[in-house]
């Protein structure tokens, strides 16, 4: 079949696969660097725009991965084009450190990182970091939306507050403020760099960056959402969106829902790229024993190849879910992402490759967009 044209390609690696199965499942070992490496190489020379990697506390008995972070680091110097997209769990993190680990990020992989925000509401893993519950999953099941949206509202305000931040000290330092002046003895230019100030409800920072401002500015910022809040806070915060539709009506209505999110936290300037997550098998697993917040593409690579193109119509672009990260990551590079798109997306770092405007330093000029969660909600905004 003929590709969709300009269609970005993301890999949402979790462990040996998506599939509870493939813990066990070979040629695929998540403790072992070297198969993370193999995997990032394969991926980069197929074109694959972005690699994020799945990041928690290990809960329940799930054996314990990389940390996101180092492991993006750790690949940076063994790949060449691809985007690396460590996980932040809010719930589990400061926003300082996120903001200089992304940066350091960007400046080993040359401009190609990124980072997913992941706000982890639930009980067990509050607890796992010695913080007080948000919710319980158990007891969502029992509310109305509007009680839902209540319980989810004050831990998606703290990532909001989590992701201003970011940016603020992203900005702190401007591109030049590096000076290096040997006869003057001055390596920074002082007045180009900036405290941000922040006072919040949920978190204060005083005091620049440690690390200087990131080559591209402000690396790409990416939120999974399911529902009305969570849309709000992508629309607030993220230069990308990840939705979970399961049919082209379900996406045409997320899609509605997603501008009107927009419009409700006031987004102006740059608007938010819209993907879509989606799981992917090519075959030997039990998939009655599989459950997802995202559709499932099951069958051979042609089949799969249209059902991908379709799933992708409207969507600045997909994230595949590999069920077995190995076999299913193998067919998907070979035998299905070749055709699934007519144009290769091109550009010297992640921003351009994923299609995003430039970003200017908010110090010193407008930044990309500008946007307000609280207002959806009329809460008091952050000093």
């Amino acid at each position: 079949m003929r590709g969709v044209g300009v269609l970005n390609i993301g890999l949402s690696i979790r462990g040996a696969g998506w599939h509870p199965a493939t813990r066990d499942a070979d040629g695929f070992d998540p403790g072992e660097p070297r198969d993370w490496g193999a995997l990032a190489g394969r991926a980069d020379a197929a074109g694959v725009d972005l690699l994020s990697f799945e990041d928690g506390p290990a809960l329940d008995g799930v054996s314990a991965s990389f940390d996101s972070f180092a492991l993006a680091n750790w690949l940076a110097p063994q790949t060449a084009r691809i985007g690396l997209l460590p996980t932040a769990t809010i719930t589990a993190l400061e926003p300082f450190h996120t903001a200089t680990a992304v940066a350091t990020l960007d400046h080993t992989s040359q401009g190609r990182a990124g980072v997913r925000l992941r706000v982890g509401l639930g009980d067990a893993e509050a607890r796992a970091v010695g913080r007080d519950a948000r919710i319980s999953r158990a007891g969502l099941g029992s509310l109305t939306p509007d009680e839902i949206s209540a319980a989810i509202l004050p831990g998606f305000d703290e990532a909001w507050e989590f992701g201003q931040v970011l940016r603020l000290l992203w900005d702190s330092w401007e591109d030049d403020a590096e000076i290096r002046d040997l006869a003057t003895g001055r390596f920074i230019d002082r007045d180009k760099i900036h405290n941000p100030g922040f006072r919040g409800h949920h978190f204060s920072v005083h005091g620049a960056s440690i690390t200087p401002r990131p080559p591209q500015g402000q690396p790409p910022v990416l939120a999974l959402a399911h529902q009305r809040i969570p849309y709000e806070f992508a629309a607030a915060v993220s230069d990308i969106v990840a939705i979970t539709p399961f049919s082209g009506g379900d996406r045409e209505r997320i899609l509605v829902e997603v501008r009107e999110a927009a419009d409700r936290v006031g987004r102006e300037g740059a608007a938010i790229k819209v993907w879509g997550d989606v799981n992917v098998h090519f075959g030997r697993l039990n998939l009655d024993q599989f459950s997802s917040d995202a559709q499932l593409v099951a069958g051979s690579p042609g089949e799969v190849l249209e059902q991908l193109a379709a799933f992708a119509e409207g969507l600045d672009g997909i994230r595949v879910r590999p069920l077995d990260t190995n076999a299913d990551t193998t067919i998907f590079l070979a035998d299905v992402l070749p055709q699934l798109r007519s144009e290769v997306p091109t550009g010297r770092t992640l921003r351009d490759r994923l299609g995003l405007v430039p970003a200017p330093n908010q110090y010193v000029a407008a930044p990309a967009f500008t946007a307000d969660f609280r207002a959806a909600h009329r809460l008091e905004a952050s000093a």
